[in-house]
């Protein structure tokens, strides 16, 4: 009798324990349904170490050189953040003037730049003699001059 009682308490032990595993199974965990964020995140998607970016006129004549130590590409607005950037623009009338800055900003369609931090400009002197150095903490360069002209603060 002591046997059968022993056999019926082991089945009955081996039951709740199946009935509770499938209660953890199926009651509480439960799948969280994945949720996909759709909104666009500033996450950079390349960079580039040892940035050079030539711009050229319609006759193959040099308008801009762009360095930079590094370059941050980012997908959401096509901009690109600038490390230690320098600028030189050359005009066929006066020498070339260079720009450095600790960071700058690089508009989606190329155009423009926005230089911070330290804003040095040097101009070499041209034929008259012109030339000099400026200093800022803010400089925006409008690379197509026929969009606007360039502007500090």
């Amino acid at each position: 009798m002591t046997r059968i009682l022993e056999k019926i308490l082991i089945i009955g032990v081996l039951a709740c324990l199946g009935l509770l595993s499938l209660w953890l199974q199926f009651g509480i965990i439960e799948d969280q349904p994945v949720t996909f964020n759709s909104e666009p995140r500033h996450d950079p998607d390349y960079y580039i170490e040892n940035f050079t970016a030539v711009g050229m006129d319609a006759q193959g004549q040099r308008r801009y050189v762009l360095e930079a130590e590094r370059m941050v590409h980012y997908p959401d607005d096509d901009t690109a953040l600038l490390d230690n950037p320098h600028v030189v623009e050359y005009d066929n009338q006066a020498a070339p003037r260079h720009t450095y800055a600790e960071s700058g900003w690089v508009s989606s369609n190329g155009n423009e730049i926005l230089l911070t931090g330290n804003v040095r400009v040097i101009q070499g002197q041209d034929q008259q003699g012109s030339g000099g150095i400026m200093t800022t903490e803010k400089m925006r360069i409008m690379l197509d001059r026929s969009k606007g002209k360039n502007e500090s603060n």
